[in-house]
């Protein structure tokens, strides 16, 4: 019976993992400009958070990203500049 219930609060702790998801950082400092969040990609493990600078003078300003755990928000790699931790949402991620 011991058995049973550790499985049992074992599942339901997953499941309440998998809904987690990562807010990424508004911003990030690249030198002294601050640029701005464009795109993110996310998946049961990991989530990517994409800058790109649009008001560099050619248009082509550079492209900053940083990847987190989905679950912890726990920074694993990227740039510099990116946050070592982003706030992690446990409810509905699409608000």
């Amino acid at each position: 019976m011991f058995t049973s219930r550790t499985i049992i609060f074992a599942s339901l702790s997953f499941l309440a993992g998998a809904n987690a998801c990562v807010q990424c950082p508004a911003t990030v400092k690249d030198g002294v400009s601050a640029i701005k969040v464009y795109d993110v990609t996310t998946d049961s493990q990991t989530t990517f958070c994409m800058y790109y600078n649009s008001n560099d003078a050619n248009g082509d300003g550079p492209t900053i990203f940083c990847q987190y755990h989905t679950r912890n928000g726990q920074f694993i790699d990227g740039h510099k500049s990116c946050a070592r931790t982003a706030t992690v949402k446990e409810d509905d991620c699409r608000t």
